[in-house]
């Protein structure tokens, strides 16, 4: 855990923004069983919901804003990046990488209206304490983790989509540069995010479609 990260790393070579001492930036280590590297979008999937569920003790309920961010309301309040090591085509091991916003009340301008925390979410006026925070959800996170089957990609998937972010909701994207409407109809078993265009459904693999939020 780091009080302070100077270097968050996000999605598509982005950045990660936390206050120094406001928020939660950690990573810790699981050797998924058997899990082949085509896979590697169920322990996304895991990861994501085990963070939803974790953060209820906070009193939040919350949604997945594919691939990896985790959305309240319409404001980021976490996000996650997972490195593999892979031994043929199996993965060995993850680096699970989390942040979570927590105590931040004040974002910079640029992030004021997409950003949030468990503080500005909840209304809690006392400051939690991060160290504890970061023990309470990755308890909670883990023995998520330990209770459902990282095999079985249809329960995962079945869970992910019904948290999915602006599912069935017709929203703005940029797809090859150009904005789009279209509506979120759920990831298939490769992790690819179906949305119905004006041409009919079509699959986007990550950097091939962004929100425009």
């Amino acid at each position: 855990m780091a009080k302070h990260q100077t270097k968050g790393k996000g999605q598509r070579g982005g950045t990660w923004h936390a206050n120094k001492g406001e928020n939660l930036t950690f990573s810790f280590h699981v050797n998924p069983a058997a899990l082949h590297v085509s896979h590697s979008f169920r322990l996304n999937m895991l990861i994501c919901l085990g963070i939803q569920y974790a953060l209820r003790q906070y009193g939040l309920q919350t949604l997945i804003k594919w691939p990896n961010d985790i959305y309240a309301g319409d404001r980021k309040i976490g996000g996650i990046l997972i490195e593999n090591r892979l031994v043929g085509e199996y993965i060995q091991a993850s680096i699970i990488g989390i942040g979570i916003n927590v105590n931040q009340l004040h974002f910079p301008p640029q992030l004021v209206k997409n950003a949030t925390s468990i503080r500005l979410e909840n209304g809690r006026t006392d400051t939690i304490v991060i160290e504890e925070c970061c023990i309470d959800l990755l308890y909670e996170l883990l023995r998520y983790y330990q209770l459902h089957d990282i095999q079985d990609t249809e329960a995962l998937r079945t869970s992910y989509n019904a948290n999915l972010y602006r599912r069935g909701i017709p929203s703005k994207f940029a797809v090859q540069d150009q904005e789009v409407i279209g509506t979120i109809q759920g990831v298939d078993l490769e992790g690819k995010l179906a949305v119905l265009l004006q041409q009919g459904l079509q699959r986007f693999d990550l950097k091939e479609i962004s929100f425009l939020i």
